[in-house]
């Protein structure tokens, strides 16, 4: 994988609280340390509520005010569709794999 990426490792569910708060906090972290490109890879979770997908988009926000890039690697075809349906597919590029996103 290309140097600069982080990716950040999301697996079973992604609902109001905990979760959510430790995804956040997460990329807040990374985005404060410098970084720039950031990979969310969902590729092992099996849920997320609305809350888990407006945290997707507070972590794009993060991550943009810092100056850096975000994506989304390993979408289910549930999520996909959850993404499609919120509009979140036109906000941040989705990708197969981290390494098609950390590529492109």
């Amino acid at each position: 994988m290309e140097q600069g990426h982080a990716v950040v490792c999301v697996a079973g569910r992604l609902t109001l609280g905990r979760e959510v708060e430790q995804l956040e906090s997460t990329v807040a972290g990374l985005v404060a340390e410098g970084q720039k490109k950031v990979v969310i890879d969902l590729s092992s979770l099996d849920y997320a509520d609305s809350s888990g997908i407006g945290s997707m988009v507070s972590c794009l926000t993060q991550v943009k005010q810092g100056g850096g890039e975000m994506r989304l690697a390993g979408v289910n075809p549930r999520l996909l569709r959850m993404f499609k349906m919120t509009g979140v597919d036109a906000l941040v590029a989705i990708f197969p794999t981290v390494a098609e996103a950390a590529a492109s």
